[in-house]
């Protein structure tokens, strides 16, 4: 068994791939790291490069793609007593990226470790606040073990929620822990359910915000609302979380999401086409994101499958 392997699911990657290839072979202390590339049926040379840089590539129906069983292939074709997760558009800010989690989750004994994201440098002022004001944007590092803390099944939904983010955008994981307990199969949000079973299972958890990774991304809202709307059908089974429970809530939040939205444009100093366009496309995003929590939560409530969502 080698000390370290990569696990990287990919789809026409584009052309920074090449890029992101070079940058995981210039690490620090890991630049040997085995590559293992799960494929779901690019056309853009994706694999091909990947070859190029040493990688083992596996190729997939991209019909047979999902979240939580396409890692956990890659992760049984993987030798490595650790295995890093990363996404195919996530980027590692600095040559110690790998070996800092790994010093991070050997300090703490952890059962995984998740890194800091970083956002690009064109993103839109409004991903970037969200970028950096969610958890793994946070300058902040976390250690959470469920057992050091007995009152955590006490706490309500969104503190037990957020004291299991983890985020397989870019991490590290025990292979031994995986042994024990692989990735569900779901069709979004398999990194929060495993780290919920990881931590309900006496392991520890960490999020190391001295690795980093420049990773972001300018979606439309019709796929803001179906992610919305999976990832709060999966929060509603693990942790009972309905973040907006009613119709009036609905509209209460696009129209309080609206006015902080705009008002947190109007004071970015650009002035611009592009900045007329952001404005306008307020509405429809604070719209997305709020029924997807609402119809999400609500579905599975009622015991409605998610299949019927597909994946994202």
């Amino acid at each position: 068994m080698i000390e370290l392997s990569l696990v990287i699911p990919t789809r026409n990657a584009g052309p920074e791939w090449e890029r992101l290839l070079a940058v995981l072979r210039s690490q620090k202390d890991h630049a040997d790291a085995e590559l293992i590339i799960v494929d779901s049926g690019s056309t853009d040379g994706t694999p091909e490069t990947a070859l190029a840089y040493g990688a083992k590539v596996i190729q997939i129906d991209p019909a047979t793609f999902n979240h939580g069983t396409t890692r956990n292939l890659g992760i049984r074709h993987a030798q490595g007593r650790l295995i890093g997760l990363l996404t195919q558009d996530a980027f590692p800010a600095g040559e110690a990226y790998l070996a800092t989690l790994v010093r991070s989750l050997e300090t703490e004994q952890a059962a995984g470790v998740y890194a800091r994201q970083i956002p690009r440098p064109e993103a839109s002022p409004l991903v970037r606040r969200d970028v950096e004001a969610w958890v793994s944007g946070s300058a902040r590092r976390r250690v959470s073990c469920i057992a050091t803390n007995p009152g955590y099944h006490a706490w309500d939904p969104m503190q037990r929620y957020l004291y299991c983010v983890f985020d397989n955008v870019a991490s590290l994981i025990r292979r031994e822990v995986w042994e024990k307990l692989p990735f569900p199969r779901v069709p979004f949000g398999e990194d929060v359910e495993w780290a919920y079973r990881v931590l309900c299972n006496g392991y520890t958890i960490v999020y190391e915000p001295d690795a980093a990774v420049i990773h972001s991304h300018e979606r439309p809202a019709e796929y803001v609302y179906k992610r919305t709307f999976v990832d709060h059908y999966r929060l509603y089974h693990l942790f009972g979380l309905r973040t907006i429970p009613t119709r009036r809530k609905v509209w209460r939040s696009i129209g309080w999401t609206v006015i902080r939205d705009w008002r947190y444009l109007a004071r970015c100093p650009e002035l611009s086409l592009r900045w007329i366009r952001w404005m306008a496309n307020v509405p429809r995003y604070a719209w997305a994101s709020a029924w997807g929590q609402y119809y999400g939560a609500r579905a599975a409530a009622q015991g409605m499958p998610l299949e019927r969502m597909g994946g994202v």
